[in-house]
């Protein structure tokens, strides 16, 4: 048993040396590249990761081993650079403070030796990359960096904090399904920005479009309104986008059914299959005229991407259809969904897709109804995105929208109606 223990200890020190190593190699490549005094290379951090794991092993029968070890070690390490600084002022402290977290590495490594070697990776691929890192940071445009920031604000920190619950008359308000509509529209705004900047904005619109359209078409047509007034010239490539965007939608439909309430999928595979070929179709005619387009553009100006206030008046037009479409469902029955299919269709039709889809699953509504509403939703959405592109992008946008949402409905009510008769 004795033995067995210290094959055990042989190798989690040994986990330490490793440590101590690899980011030992590194320093020493980096400061023969630099031509300058070494302060310490790879015998050094070896030497410190080693340390750091027979610290720890220590410590477990006296605790301040660790802690006093440590602090001597940054002692050492201080002096070492003070005197480094007298023959060289302008040293920087990269590799004194990367010393001193090989300790630590070294010491996590007898405990959590997989965290501390991944952790070691990671730390030693950081300082690898100076320079890429370097030119990156100074490539970023100022607004860009504090619009991320302020976009991983939303995302990131309030986003995780807001209770994931429901309040409100009949439980229709839930403060992190609201905010995550903020996020999904201001992200789609983000990420539009960044293909269109790396990629042009002929494929950038078009990947934005699918991209978007997996989360939202109604906000990729309303970003892609406003871009219009942005991106001279550019309709076409915006209308590929949000055609493209509005194809993705009918795939997430059909997806939302298939998830709910599979049955319906019988009533509206035609329908919707018709409108995805027409809107393909459309699609593909916006893309060759787009080419024309991108060749008679000079340059192009994309302002910042980061815009929270369409997202947020988007999120609270979405609380009052959620709150309608509740109100319409208990009180009227049947017409109600209707009414509230073409209500919810204004903003989106995800919401009314998965009430229609459960109630029909539930016997609360027939099957028939429910693959009304959801067409109707569907129908309503479209053609309120001539609304919002005419009156928030440029005219030729608008005109375009018309067309595409005329051919897409048109196609869907089209079979609607053929199949009533068969």
């Amino acid at each position: 048993m004795a033995l067995e223990v210290d094959l055990i200890l042989i190798q989690k020190l040994f986990t330490s040396l490793i440590i101590g190593l690899i980011i030992g190699l590194e320093r020493e490549i980096a400061q023969d590249k630099a031509d300058r005094i070494k302060s310490a290379g790879l015998r050094t951090f070896g030497i410190a990761g080693l340390l750091g794991g027979t610290a720890a092993f220590l410590a477990q029968t006296e605790p301040f081993v660790f802690v006093g070890a440590l602090l001597c070690m940054s002692i050492l390490v201080a002096a070492a650079y003070y005197r480094s600084t007298i023959l060289e002022p302008h040293l920087g402290f990269t590799t004194e403070l990367s010393l001193i977290l090989t300790f630590l590495l070294g010491g996590m490594a007898y405990f959590q030796d997989a965290v501390a070697v991944i952790l070691t990776i990671l730390v030693t691929i950081l300082l690898a990359f100076k320079q890429p890192l370097h030119e990156f940071s100074h490539k970023i445009p100022k607004d860009e960096f504090y619009d991320s920031l302020k976009f991983a604000l939303i995302a990131i920190v309030i986003l995780p904090i807001l209770p994931n619950k429901t309040f409100g008359p009949m439980d229709f308000f839930n403060p992190h399904e609201i905010w995550l509509v903020v996020v999904l529209i201001s992200g789609i705004s983000f990420v539009g920005y960044f293909l269109v900047k790396w990629f042009g904005p002929y494929t950038g619109l078009a990947m934005t479009g699918v991209v978007g359209g997996l989360a939202s078409s109604t906000a990729v047509t309303t970003t892609m309104a406003a871009r219009t007034k942005e991106l001279k010239g550019m309709e076409y490539s915006a209308m590929v986008a949000a055609t493209l965007a509005n194809v993705i939608m009918l795939i997430r439909v059909s997806f939302l059914v298939s998830v709910f309430y599979p049955i319906l999928l019988t009533r509206l595979y035609l329908p919707i299959g018709f409108m995805f070929l027409a809107g393909l179709g459309v699609a593909a005619y916006f893309y060759m005229n787009a080419s024309k387009e991108i060749a008679s553009t000079k340059s192009i100006q994309i302002k910042s991407p980061f815009r929270i206030l369409p997202a947020l008046k988007f999120a609270a037009f979405f609380v009052i259809i959620l709150l309608i479409s509740k109100l319409a469902s208990a009180y009227i029955g049947s017409s109600g969904l209707y009414l509230t299919s073409l209500i919810a269709g204004l903003a989106d039709v995800d919401a009314l897709t998965i009430s229609a889809a459960q109630l029909a699953s539930q016997g609360l509504a027939e099957p028939f109804v429910a693959t009304t509403a959801i067409l109707l939703a569907v129908f309503m959405n479209l053609g309120v995105r001539i609304v919002y592109a005419y009156y928030l992008g440029t005219k030729k946008f608008g005109m375009y929208t018309i067309g595409m949402a005329a051919v897409m409905v048109a196609a869907g009510v089209l079979v609607v109606m053929l199949m009533s008769y068969a």
